[in-house]
């Protein structure tokens, strides 16, 4: 996918207005809609918009680029290790919440009777 269609799935994924990405970016609206119907955009602004969505919006828009292998090259070692003490605190937490997430689901499934 190219990258002005995966930044209007992206746009579109996560319910962001061109006008609060705007806000955030400092990147004008009327260069964001020319954009999103075929006007090319500077790198760097490009960037700046990119770098105004959220981490989930982000990750989502590189992978429509990349696709799914994309986020599978990504050395989970070296990216621990350059996290601040705060951020991997948030990332263990994060994932602990997954797993007691899935146990829980998974716990609930075990309990529902079998379908005849």
């Amino acid at each position: 996918m190219d990258y002005r269609e995966a930044f209007n799935q992206t746009l579109e994924k996560f319910n962001i207005s061109a006008r609060s990405l705007a806000l955030k970016s400092g990147v004008q609206e009327r260069q964001i809609s020319h954009f999103r119907k075929g006007k090319d955009l500077m790198a760097e602004t490009l960037f700046a918009l990119v770098t105004a969505l959220p981490s989930e919006a982000k990750i989502y828009y590189f992978s429509c680029i990349g696709g799914e292998s994309a986020l599978e090259t990504i050395d989970l070692r070296l990216l621990v290790k350059s996290m601040p003490i705060a951020r991997k605190y948030e990332v263990l937490s994060l994932i602990a919440a997954s797993l007691m997430e899935s146990r829980e689901n998974t716990d609930k499934s075990e309990l529902m009777p079998a379908a005849s």
